[in-house]
């Protein structure tokens, strides 16, 4: 194995590839986007291209992630791949704002997440003219009003010469969204690598990945008419009141037309949005039936239960609704649950029979991840803790040091099966992992690369989806396929293209 010699890098820390060399050498001519699996080493390209900016320049580093772990984690990195004398400081909202100034005005390079920094631009407290490279960590994040948008504009503004480094397993599944992200963040030049291809291969491991599939039972399906008779109802009134035009609408359609009709203010307009509502109501419960299980389904009839809105006390007055709940409660009592706990169960206690055996299991919803966790403690050998984002109103949840610390317990042991929501997807540095299993798939491109990026980094891996027949379990899974497509295509052309540009520039020159 060679590694880089570089004189601000510690020797033997990053491994000399050739497909990092070229992206480092192609990001340090003109602000890039380096989309790379996870596991990849992101980082060190981003250490590298700092340790450049710094001997050349001479100005200070700023590295930007969404949350306090992730910077933390990404300084940790830095520390252990640059030479000593580099002042590197974590700089967090609980600091005192003088504090900070100090920071800002003695070190070199500077690890924080990005509300930090934004609030600190705006209060004269960070300037950042002397700034050589600022590098935005899971840059698909750069959309909307999102903290990065506002940072990126003012570092271009007030830089002497800025350089832009972007970091992310995916930017999206629709060109329009990667467009956004580049245009957000000035982007000149595009470095896209998978595991396909022939400079990468080297250093990826393979991943064997399966469906499995289960049938949706007859008294789930007895359960799923009474719902779809609900929302079929309210379906056919708003057409019928011209409201929508087909049967068809998504859940983004309808809440897009809620903010229109609210911005009607007439009574027949309010009427439409309590219908509409409903439907997103009834929907969801379709969805945790189809896709969940009936504890999480259970949890939720008992949420709208509490409610008072008007289209929540409507529906909980309906037959049909009093009829789903009634046999859903009823299938439970007998202890009843979805045929996917089943099969995962199956699964965990085969892949349990390797002792040193590490899993993750991603589910969207904290209430199927108890019900998981809770399952999985019955199997032999089996030590489940559930991995879940900050606490919610009147929920559960853990806070940034609890989930560092179950991390690490994870990787010495004292548990062997992660349980994670949407939190263990991105960036944090989980150890190496066996088995990789989607309860349900996801409809994003970027959650699935993310997700499957879990696995096979130093050794083969596995992912598993289950899959619920004749369910949008699998208009999912073909949909998030689709885009990884689309965004591979889009990536590759972007880079194609920008690079006869900078060809046909230069011939100019």
């Amino acid at each position: 194995m060679h590694f880089v010699t570089h004189p601000w890098i510690n020797p033997g820390t990053i491994e000399n590839r050739a497909y990092q060399e070229n992206v480092v050498k192609n990001a340090l001519t003109a602000n890039t986007l380096c989309v790379l699996p996870t596991g990849m080493g992101k980082t060190s390209i981003a250490a590298l291209v700092a340790a450049e900016r710094m001997q050349n320049m001479k100005g200070k580093v700023l590295f930007l992630a969404p949350t306090r772990p992730l910077v933390n984690q990404h300084k940790n990195n830095f520390e252990r791949m640059m030479k000593l004398g580099v002042e590197m400081h974590v700089i967090t909202g609980e600091q005192k704002s003088e504090e900070r100034f100090k920071l800002y005005k003695n070190g070199d390079i500077f690890f924080a997440t990005p509300q930090t920094v934004r609030n600190d631009i705006k209060h004269g407290l960070l300037d950042l003219a002397d700034f050589s490279l600022v590098v935005f960590d899971e840059a698909h994040r750069c959309i909307g009003q999102y903290s990065y948008v506002y940072i990126a504009k003012v570092y271009m503004n007030r830089a002497k010469e800025p350089l832009i480094l972007a970091l992310t397993a995916s930017p999206g599944g629709h060109r329009y969204k990667i467009n956004e992200v580049r245009d957000k963040l000035f982007i000149k030049n595009v470095e896209i690598k998978t595991r396909e291809d022939e400079d990468v291969k080297p250093y990826v491991q393979t991943v064997n990945s399966e469906w499995v599939t289960v049938d949706m039972p007859i008294p789930f399906k007895s359960v799923h008419s009474y719902l779809s008779a609900i929302k079929n109802a309210r379906i056919k009134k708003l057409i019928s009141w011209r409201v929508i035009n087909s049967p068809q609408t998504t859940k983004s359609q309808l809440l897009k037309l809620q903010e229109t009709l609210a911005a009607k203010k007439t009574g027949s307009a309010y009427g439409a949005m309590s219908l509409i509502a409903e439907v997103i109501k009834v929907d969801h419960a379709m969805l945790l039936l189809e896709t969940q299980c009936l504890y999480a389904l259970q949890k939720y009839f008992e949420k709208l239960s509490g409610e008072e809105t008007k289209a929540s006390v409507r529906l909980m007055a309906e037959e049909n609704m009093k009829n789903a709940v009634r046999l859903t409660g009823e299938l439970l009592s007998e202890g009843k649950e979805h045929p996917k706990l089943e099969k995962l169960t199956e699964l965990i206690t085969e892949e349990l029979k390797n002792k040193d055996a590490r899993i993750i299991i991603f589910a969207q919803f904290r209430d199927t991840i108890s019900r998981i966790a809770e399952s999985l403690a019955e199997i032999k050998d089996a030590a489940p803790v559930e991995f879940i984002g900050q606490a919610k109103k009147k929920g559960k949840g853990l806070s940034q040091k609890e989930q560092i610390q179950i991390l690490n317990e994870f990787q010495m042991g004292f548990y062997n099966i992660l349980c994670a929501s949407q939190v263990a997807e991105e960036g944090l540095d989980v150890v190496e992992t066996n088995v990789v299993v989607f309860y349900e798939p996801t409809p994003s491109a970027v959650r699935k690369i993310q997700r499957s990026g879990r696995t096979a980094r130093t050794k083969e891996g596995r992912v598993i989806v289950l899959m619920t027949k004749d369910t949008r379990d699998e208009a999912y899974h073909w949909s998030a396929h689709r885009k990884e497509k689309q965004m591979k295509k889009t990536l590759y052309d972007m880079q194609r293209g920008m690079n006869q540009k900078t060809m046909s520039e230069f011939k100019r020159g």
